[in-house]
């Protein structure tokens, strides 16, 4: 059985003037439900009994469409959408179907702005036979987590701000808050990063961090600060002085982070200081 909203192996039962007729991959052509994908959503010519992979969604009239355009967002996964038009019963997003996305009113996590962009969830409403959108994102994502732990390397994406700082999508499938006081460069809504579990609170919750904490973070950014000045003749012009965008650039880090990393050198006699760059001590 295909699932709706997803990407799927499709056999072609038939070869139409205007598309073809399609069936799920270990079924028999005479399902009780076909598939049929428009000519115009092809990427390539087909001939009966050809396997194929293409989106399977709900058209207009809640019959069984495919398509093999680039769709940005699958059933129960997020993504990224620009608004492309609002009514008093929801807002429509580009999609890259032919007609765009609607997120109903009901599943707006606040009103939405024609030209701007939000995180969207994909659901299946197989009583109405449609995909829509909601932006209410908490319904689908944990506040808390008994297999994430401090120091552990995730993966992000923004898709609010609050007054603390930003929300974000964890490994998709928990939400966790950067807070705007530890932040080192600028965030907007649906970036992608790799982030850190800073901390899980009493109750739970999940705070994030750009980049590593504790003693082994900091021994960590001090051998690549070294390995880099190895590989670059043993001098940086990157210094206590560098603008925190030119050290983010280079190491990912905060420029506090950077300069604690570079006075730990210095006062192991790694590296020498000056005004306009850094150097290693030679090796006697």
């Amino acid at each position: 059985m295909a699932i709706i909203g997803q990407v799927n192996d499709l056999v072609v039962t038939d070869e139409l003037p205007f598309g073809y007729s399609l069936a799920y991959e270990g079924t028999d052509s005479d399902i009780n439900e076909t598939v049929f994908m428009p000519v115009s959503d092809t990427n390539g010519q087909f001939v009966k009994g050809q396997t194929l992979q293409a989106f399977v969604y709900y058209a207009q009239d809640g019959s069984i469409q495919a398509t093999q355009k680039e769709v940005p967002i699958k059933v129960n996964d997020f993504a990224l959408l620009t608004c492309t038009g609002a009514t008093d019963f929801g807002a429509f997003f580009d999609w890259g179907m032919e007609r765009d996305l609607l997120v109903p009113k009901s599943m707006q996590h606040k009103p939405m702005d024609i030209g701007l962009s939000y995180v969207v969830y994909l659901l299946e409403d197989p009583d109405n036979r449609k995909l829509v959108g909601c932006s209410k994102l908490y319904r689908f994502l944990n506040e808390t987590a008994d297999d994430l732990s401090p120091g552990q390397e995730v993966s992000v994406i923004v898709f609010d701000e609050t007054s603390l700082g930003f929300k974000c999508i964890i490994n998709r499938e928990y939400q966790g808050l950067l807070f705007k006081s530890d932040l080192f460069k600028r965030l907007a809504i649906g970036d992608q990063l790799t982030a850190f579990i800073k901390q899980i609170r009493g109750d739970g919750k999940i705070d994030l961090s750009l980049q590593r904490q504790g003693k082994e973070a900091r021994k960590d950014l001090a051998a690549e600060i070294i390995d880099d000045l190895e590989a670059h003749g043993g001098i940086s012009t990157l210094t206590d002085k560098s603008s925190a965008d030119e050290i983010y650039a280079r190491y990912h880090v905060s420029k506090g982070a950077y300069k604690r990393a570079i006075g730990t050198l210095y006062k192991n006699k790694k590296i020498l200081l000056s005004k306009t760059h850094i150097s290693l001590v030679e090796k006697k």
